[in-house]
């Protein structure tokens, strides 16, 4: 008599989804593990392709890959909707529903603009490998255009960069910018001194 497997299905792979994927190596399982990327991203050193220190395939990894020597694990590129408790499913945004038998949500999290949403064009957060590139666009280019400003205070203006939050990125990053600022970048411009950019960095906590 054959029994069916325990279906378990994984929403995330990030640090959440792959471990408990690798702690249920061995288990009487089969588990589906759903990310709407396909790749698997090392956050915390975003901050290194924001700034041009890293290229973006040296910080995330084909989510197949990982799991290429996992029989017990299917991969899936898709993107949830939504969850039918009921009917124990996982709702795909194309119509397709995943079953499971037990449900785990590693989503991640995203930065927040405190209620205001409208900052986000202004304000890039670095969550994912598309904010990073972003990141580096607006820190390269506004050196690039601050070596043609002309106007002192605009001029200034460009060279300074403010970063809200803390925590360990946001510490890095403010100091790879001093970094680029004051040891890469010196020689490669002409009309600024790239030793006067200013970074800002503002955290609520009391330390």
């Amino acid at each position: 008599m054959t029994t069916t497997p325990h279906r378990v299905v994984i929403v995330g792979a990030g640090f959440g989804g792959l471990e408990t994927t690798h702690r249920l190596a061995g288990s009487p399982v089969e588990i589906t593990l759903i990310d709407r990327r396909n790749h698997h991203l090392f956050q915390p050193l975003l901050y290194q392709v924001a700034t041009a220190s890293l290229a973006t395939s040296e910080i995330a990894w084909p989510v197949r890959h990982l799991m290429r020597d996992r029989r017990d694990v299917t991969t899936l590129f898709a993107t949830v909707s939504g969850v039918d408790a009921d009917k124990r499913c996982v709702l795909i945004d194309d119509g397709c529903e995943v079953p499971y038998d037990t449900l785990v949500l590693a989503t991640g999290a995203r930065h927040a603009y405190f209620g205001h949403d409208e900052w986000e064009q202004f304000a890039p957060g670095l969550k994912t490998l598309e904010d990073a590139t972003t990141l580096r666009r607006h820190i390269l280019v506004a050196f690039e255009r601050a070596e043609r400003e002309t106007d002192p205070e605009k001029r200034a203006a460009r060279l300074t960069f403010v970063i809200v939050g803390a925590g360990p990125t946001g510490v890095e990053l403010a100091g790879t910018i001093a970094e680029m600022a004051h040891h890469t970048l010196p020689a490669d411009f002409r009309n600024i001194d790239t030793n006067k950019a200013r970074v800002v960095l503002i955290e609520a906590g009391p330390r």
